[in-house]
């Protein structure tokens, strides 16, 4: 057996004329000798050694065949790609940052802006509020982008629940200036925007039961879902190991 050594030979001698059968009968005697002599073997960690030497020259080169050839991750158990995934889990993770900004933020909160004539009023910040919904419409159109094409079955189901609630709402977004295209993308007409009237920005955007908390939500579940299909995706890499994403194949790997 080539790449063993005579050490290695020897031990194989030992290991399998140990088995009941091996040379004919055994005796007790010889039986419990061999029995020691292995003992000793796994005890010292010859026999892992022994077993890896054996393995070493076949073991990765027939699991890269039976994993496409080598190709890292062509085991995938998921449909989508790693990298695929990672960009939906991004954009909705920064999508769901926006929202919340808007949702439990301050920036629907009235400032206080004193005139010529030294009148004081409390006011909306529009230029502030523009530019947070603005925020959450540019984090919302980079879902809609990343998710575009996906094939696990979850993710897109859950993408298009917030496409489909952003219908819903289309005229209430209109309303304020805020439009839906025919990519799904949200676009603001600044102009518009800040001509409306801002109590109806806010409810759409501000507080517990608002579209901009809705999608919050829906932004949150399109993250935990692509992370969580990440860990199926790449789980083989073509060294002929499992990668870290896939517990099971790490936790096998570390024996050797």
């Amino acid at each position: 057996m080539a790449g063993i050594s005579a050490y290695d030979s020897n031990s194989i001698s030992i290991l399998f004329s140990s088995l009941p059968g091996a040379s004919g009968g055994v005796s007790p005697m010889s039986a419990m000798s061999a029995s020691i002599m292995d003992y000793k073997m796994v005890s010292s960690g010859n026999y892992l050694r022994l077993m890896k030497s054996y393995f070493a020259k076949t073991d990765a080169e027939e699991f890269r065949k039976a994993f496409g050839n080598g190709k890292a991750g062509s085991n995938s158990v998921s449909k989508d790609s790693a990298s695929t995934l990672g960009n939906v889990k991004s954009a909705a993770e920064e999508l769901e940052d926006s929202a919340s900004s808007l949702v439990r933020g301050t920036v629907f909160q009235k400032v206080s802006e004193t005139d010529s004539s030294g009148k004081t009023t409390s006011t909306y910040d529009t230029d502030k509020i523009y530019k947070a919904v603005k925020a959450f419409a540019d984090d919302y159109n980079s879902v809609i982008k990343a998710a575009d094409g996906v094939k696990t079955n979850g993710l897109k189901k859950t993408a298009v629940n917030m496409i489909n609630y952003t219908e819903k709402n289309a005229s209430a977004l209109s309303a304020v200036g805020i439009s839906i295209g025919s990519d799904y993308q949200l676009s603001i007409n600044e102009e518009a925007f800040k001509g409306a009237d801002m109590n109806k920005i806010k409810s759409l955007f501000h507080g517990s039961g608002s579209y901009a908390n809705n999608i919050k939500s829906q932004a949150s579940m399109i993250a935990y879902k692509a992370g969580n299909e990440t860990s199926k995706s790449n789980t083989y890499t073509n060294t002929g190991n499992f990668s870290s994403t896939y517990s099971s194949g790490a936790m096998w790997d570390s024996f050797f």
